[in-house]
């Protein structure tokens, strides 16, 4: 069974930072890193949480550099 972890993504035109929570209340927040703006750079990161057991949900800044990320 995967672990479910939360994932904030900070949409910047170039850049998106990105920050994770463990599952729960007490859960741990942390500054995972930043990666490309790119549909590429997301896809990856995902890969790289999936493969490490994990069950990502995601949230992104809904402003005008996100919708991008949405579409």
């Amino acid at each position: 069974m995967k672990t479910p972890i939360y994932v904030g993504l900070d949409v910047h035109a170039e850049t998106i930072a990105v920050a994770v929570a463990d599952e729960g209340r007490r859960g741990e927040v942390r500054f995972h890193g930043t990666v490309a703006n790119t549909a590429d750079s997301v896809l990856r990161l995902t890969k790289r949480l999936v493969a490490a057991g994990k069950e990502p949900s995601f949230c992104y800044e809904a402003g005008p550099c996100g919708y991008g990320l949405w579409s």
